[in-house]
């Protein structure tokens, strides 16, 4: 069955064999029948390519975060998932984001994503004229995962704007200054 979307019962027994990692530990009330949940836990404002600014951290006395009308911001999300060489994870919208206005970008993960702390981040986008609150506790999106260990695939490399991207990121996870980032060529 490789090259398959994975099912509920195949994400389980891949996270149960410590395949698939997810910190926090994976939830089984967010499994769906081929969908995991996922939540948010930073919401940052873009200040250029290279820089985000923190706006707010979702928590249980600060469940919800208003963004404002047509406004544009990055949500990190609370689940970190890392994947072996061969799974990938593709994302979907939930459909929540339909009814409140909100547009959500999003990509893709795959090995080494995740190895070194990386969270997953979305694009959302305030599509009305007014206040849109999301809340810490709603489903941003959901990741799907395909295997495709089986196949016989042409080895990937990380291209440059990937590393600027994963630097970037973690950066912002450690509040860190970029220029004393060493350069992730190793």
């Amino acid at each position: 069955m490789f090259g398959n979307l994975l099912n509920n019962k195949l994400i389980e027994e891949l996270v149960d064999e410590n395949i698939i990692k997810f910190i926090p530990k994976l939830d089984k009330s967010n499994l769906q029948i081929a969908q995991y949940s996922l939540h948010p836990l930073y919401v940052r404002e873009r200040l250029n390519r290279k820089k985000t600014k923190l706006l707010h951290e979702f928590s249980v006395e600060n469940n919800s975060y208003k963004i404002k009308p047509n406004g544009y911001v990055m949500i990190d999300i609370l689940e970190q998932i890392q994947l072996p060489i061969g799974i990938v994870g593709r994302f979907i919208p939930s459909s929540t984001l339909i009814e409140q206005g909100l547009g959500l970008t999003a990509g893709k993960i795959e090995h080494p994503f995740g190895q070194n702390g990386n969270r997953i981040r979305f694009g959302l986008k305030n599509l009305l004229d007014e206040p849109v609150e999301i809340l810490g506790d709603e489903r941003i999106a959901y990741i799907e995962f395909y295997d495709l260990r089986g196949m016989d695939n042409f080895e990937y490399k990380l291209k440059s704007i990937d590393k600027v991207i994963y630097k970037g990121r973690i950066v912002d996870k450690y509040n860190i200054d970029e220029t004393s980032f060493h350069d992730l060529e190793q």
